[in-house]
């Protein structure tokens, strides 16, 4: 069975695979996940987001944190879900 990211978001498995273990690359990554800089996309799903949160308790729990973090959203804000 597929985890909903890797059933339809497979090119942000390939982007969490490359830099799973460096918290700071992770970090960087994870931001760009999270941050339109192209301004037309709409969110996550919920599932989703739920995967990506759970990842990223993960690898924190695992890796740690980065020491200077990029701007992370309030992942209560109901902006960032579709």
């Amino acid at each position: 069975m597929l985890s909903v990211l890797e059933e339809r978001f497979p090119h942000v498995i390939k982007r969490l695979d490359r830099v799973w273990g460096d918290p700071h690359a992770f970090d960087e990554m994870f931001s760009d996940l999270l941050l339109d800089k192209r301004g037309d996309r709409t969110g996550w799903p919920l599932d989703a987001w739920a995967e990506l949160n759970f990842l990223q308790s993960v690898h924190h729990l695992a890796y740690g944190v980065a020491k200077q973090r990029p701007f992370q959203p309030d992942p209560f804000d109901p902006s960032w879900i579709r």
